[in-house]
């Protein structure tokens, strides 16, 4: 005799409780890593814009250095 195993609608009602609180916090931290992403990009193109204000004042004084690095 083979036992059959049912699932009841209770359990089947606290299994969607669990996902949806799964995905609440999944798209929580979706957000959080989305923002935190906005922000690096942020910095690098701030850090961007500080080497070329750097890069234009070092060729200013010496343009041969900038030529040198730049070939590196």
């Amino acid at each position: 005799m083979t036992k059959e195993k049912t699932v009841g609608l209770l359990e089947l009602k606290a299994e969607k409780t669990k996902l949806e609180g799964d995905r609440a916090v999944l798209g929580e931290r979706l957000q959080a890593l989305k923002a935190e992403g906005d922000k690096t990009q942020q910095q690098i193109v701030m850090i961007a814009g500080a080497l070329q204000v750097l890069n234009d004042i070092i060729q200013k004084a010496d343009p041969e250095v900038v030529e040198t690095d730049s070939e590196q």
